[in-house]
């Protein structure tokens, strides 16, 4: 075997000439190159704390100072500690805006395409009393601006979070009402497009938690009220004390879109335990609605709003807007076109047994005033009401409609009384106005077979004081049918409610008053 064939081939000496040159070339150019981009780099660098500074001023309108910076190289970025935004033209006011740390970071290759991977603002806190202040300002800082820059010289950012951020809106002699964001995302913040957001925050008022995710149209500091949004919320864990003369625990998902300053939102509620806080007794309230809302000033159109508990279901539309230099005031029309008077004396009075059953009709318009008063006191009521087919919860007084109807039809009352004189159903309708927690009726009728009642007067439901007088006619003269005194005879008038019709036996002028529970009844001189 020849072992000089297994020696290693070497090149000639002018092609290993030719490689060790290349080889040195290349290794310049790349220490030249790496050269140009460190010196590129470093003229060009954009996370100083001067153009940091600059480019969030200018992005924002104000002056910005920081407490303290530090420079990232790896991955390249910025982390900015105590950041406080102020009016330009007033840089020693109180600061408009802190943030606790902004992080910045991105890669080289998306450096030079300027676009930030993670820009994370945490420990923010907002002063939104001074919003006019800042909406003048945006304005004056966005005239001719948007013109002037485009979208190609523009720095976007894939993913902007921001973290335990408080916003606080004050209100005049009240506490201030505070927002807590958990997180707030805005993915692909690009001049000019469409912007993603989720959000986690703790609503003040009523408290609970709300979740929501959309989008929003290209954002314009300079008339941010017009600008876009859609999406969805949940509302989950709201507690209706916090609102005065209410109570229950409130959830709500629904959807969005349309302009900030007119978001249409539909929707639905479920309150398992809803209360009117005067009456105390919890019903289960679901609810599905549309509405337009405001966002700029918190006025909401109530376009239809379909209410259901127990076995009624009304409708209800209307408005909640502020007035000038006052609280805001609920406008609203009501209809119930088929409900049961249980279910509306359960949810308003505070009788644990409803006095009446039965079907009940009505339509109204209601105006509910903010302020310190009662509920009872502070809701206006204009309507008129019908109940076909009705009967008193108490057996007593449920009797004694049974018995006016006998002897109001020519027949003698048992001894023992049954359960068909027991089972007479009455007929009730009437116009009325609560004003100050006073039912004022213009008309209030009340019908049994037999016997018609037609009267007018008032109701107190701050002291239930009742005091209500008018006519009652009967087919048959009481002289022909009764043994005692016509006043003994007529103390089924206990409960209040009367009816229309038309009588021609005898009519008799009577009165009603006293208490809901201890009325008098009599004929009038």
């Amino acid at each position: 075997m020849n072992f000089d064939k297994l020696e290693p081939k070497t090149p000639p000496p002018n092609k290993r000439s030719r490689l060790y040159r290349a080889a040195k070339i290349a290794a310049a150019l790349a220490l030249i190159s790496s050269g140009i981009c460190g010196s590129l780099i470093a003229i060009k660098w954009p996370f100083t704390r001067d153009k940091i500074a600059a480019r969030l001023g200018k992005a924002t309108s104000s002056s910005v100072r920081f407490h303290g910076f530090q420079t990232k190289y790896f991955p390249p970025g910025c982390v900015i500690e105590g950041l406080e935004v102020r009016l330009q033209d007033d840089p020693g006011s109180a600061p408009l805006m802190t943030i606790g740390r902004l992080t910045i970071r991105t890669n080289y290759r998306d450096l030079l395409r300027q676009r930030i991977e993670v820009m994370r603002l945490e420990d923010v806190r907002v002063d939104a009393g001074q919003r006019r202040a800042i909406t003048t300002a945006s304005r004056a800082g966005s005239n001719g601006s948007s013109k002037g820059s485009s979208k190609k010289n523009s720095t976007s950012i894939a993913e902007l979070i921001m973290e335990r951020a408080v916003v606080e809106v004050p209100r005049k002699e009240k506490p201030a009402l505070v927002f807590n964001i958990h997180q707030l995302t805005l993915d692909n913040v690009i001049q000019g497009e469409a912007i993603t957001f989720h959000l986690a925050l703790d609503n003040p008022l009523p408290p609970g938690r709300v979740r929501g995710d959309g989008q929003f149209n290209p954002w314009n500091s300079a008339d941010a009220i017009e600008i876009p949004l859609s999406g969805a919320y949940e509302f989950s864990d709201a507690k209706l004390d916090s609102i005065r003369g209410i109570g229950g625990t409130l959830s709500s998902e629904g959807s969005f879109a349309g302009p900030a300053g007119a978001l249409r939102v539909q929707g639905t509620t479920d309150t398992p335990d809803y209360q009117v806080e005067s009456a105390g007794h919890p019903v289960h309230l679901r609810t599905d609605f549309q509405a337009i809302v405001n966002c700029g000033n918190g006025d909401v159109i109530l376009q239809n709003v379909r209410a259901q508990f127990g076995d009624t279901t009304a409708h209800f539309e209307g408005a909640v807007t502020r007035q000038a230099r006052g609280p805001r005031v609920a406008s609203l029309q009501v209809e119930d076109p088929g409900g049961r008077i249980e279910d509306w004396l359960r949810l308003l009075t505070r009788e644990k047994i409803p006095a009446m059953t039965g079907p009940i009709t009505f339509q109204a318009h209601v105006t509910i005033p903010g302020g310190k008063r009662p509920f009872i006191q502070r809701i206006r009521v204009q309507g008129e009401f019908g109940l076909d087919g009705a009967a008193f919860t108490r057996p007593e007084t449920q009797q004694k409609v049974g018995d006016l109807s006998l002897r109001a039809g020519g027949q003698k009352v048992p001894k023992e009384h049954d359960a068909t004189s027991s089972a007479t159903l009455v007929a009730l309708a009437g116009q009325v106005e609560l004003v100050g927690g006073v039912a004022r009726f213009s008309t209030l009728s009340f019908a049994v077979p037999g016997a018609l009642a037609n009267m007018r007067g008032t109701y107190s439901l701050n002291d239930q004081q009742v005091d209500l007088r008018g006519e009652l006619a009967v087919d048959t003269k009481f002289s022909k049918t009764a043994k005692g005194s016509k006043t003994h005879l007529l103390t089924w008038a206990a409960e209040r409610l009367f009816a229309k019709s038309a009588g021609t036996g005898e009519i008799l002028p009577i009165k009603l008053t006293g208490t809901y529970k201890h009325p008098s009844f009599g004929l009038t001189k």
